[in-house]
């Protein structure tokens, strides 16, 4: 059985399968490519008092190329999640404090739900060290067909970079 589809430059870093130029450039040219964002910015659901922090966040993960704009609700998502979590967790210790078993079990659950939501976000995101080790980004839009400098480029490599151009100026 096959596995996930993996990109281009990656399939080529792993030296695994040899593509010819033509393979390479036709793959490229099917794969999905999200230009990075300028800025991190926060969704209008999410409270003002995560903003300053999304935006931190978000600004370091755009940096290293983990951040798309696709990738806002997500970011969102981990904080609501984590602050959820951090009041769960005040709830069921002091009904632990208080030997209430069945509430301390009741908001036990309640915690174990908001924290699973939370982390699911984060390796989503790469928030965690085994997330990133998991992820794999390849250089950021490395042009198909790409001529050595100097070199005049043929008719087929001229339309392709037009072609390309004309693909990303849509995709802003």
């Amino acid at each position: 059985m096959a596995g996930k589809r993996q990109p281009t430059d990656l399939v080529e870093a792993n030296g695994r399968k040899h593509l010819t130029k033509a393979e390479a450039d036709a793959r490229r040219d099917r794969e999905v490519r999200v230009p990075p964002p300028d800025q991190a910015t926060p969704p209008r659901w999410l409270a003002k008092k995560f903003h300053a922090e999304f935006l931190e966040i978000g600004e370091i993960l755009r940096a290293s190329g983990l951040y798309a704009e696709l990738d806002r609700d997500v970011l969102a998502q981990y904080f609501v999640a984590r602050e959820r979590w951090q009041r769960a967790d005040k709830l069921a210790s002091s009904a632990i404090r208080d030997k209430d078993e069945k509430l301390a079990k009741e908001w036990t659950s309640v915690q174990g739900t908001y924290f699973k939501q939370a982390r699911q976000c984060a390796e989503a995101m790469g928030l965690s060290v085994t997330s990133r080790c998991r992820i794999v980004v390849p250089d950021v839009i490395v042009k198909a067909a790409a001529a050595p400098a100097g070199d005049e480029p043929d008719e087929f490599t001229a339309r392709l970079r037009q072609r390309q151009d004309a693909a990303m100026a849509g995709v802003k």
